[in-house]
């Protein structure tokens, strides 16, 4: 039976300046992109905190949110949005 042939040794290479700043660019990139993420969750759970109402999913069927009911709930849940309670707010505003 035949032998299988042993790894095959792989030369040494050094990336290119284009290459390696390509790279650069892009870690940067992905740094900026969670960065940004956050700032955007954030500013939803501000929004569903400013309004007692609004219930989340009228915020997933939002074709500007970019993320489902899922990751909306998650993010309810990271920044200790409260329970919505419309019967309650809108009693509070009737008084």
């Amino acid at each position: 039976m035949p032998r299988k042939p042993g790894p095959q040794p792989q030369p040494d290479h050094k990336l290119s300046d284009e290459a390696r700043a390509a790279i650069k660019a892009w870690e940067d990139h992905v740094a900026k992109e969670e960065e940004l993420r956050e700032r955007a969750q954030k500013a939803l759970a501000d929004e569903l905190k400013a309004n007692p109402d609004l219930p989340v999913a009228a915020l997933a069927k939002n074709p500007h949110v970019p993320w489902g009911i899922g990751t909306l709930w998650n993010i309810v849940a990271k920044y200790d949005v409260p329970a919505r309670q419309p019967a309650k707010s809108k009693r509070s505003a009737e008084s």
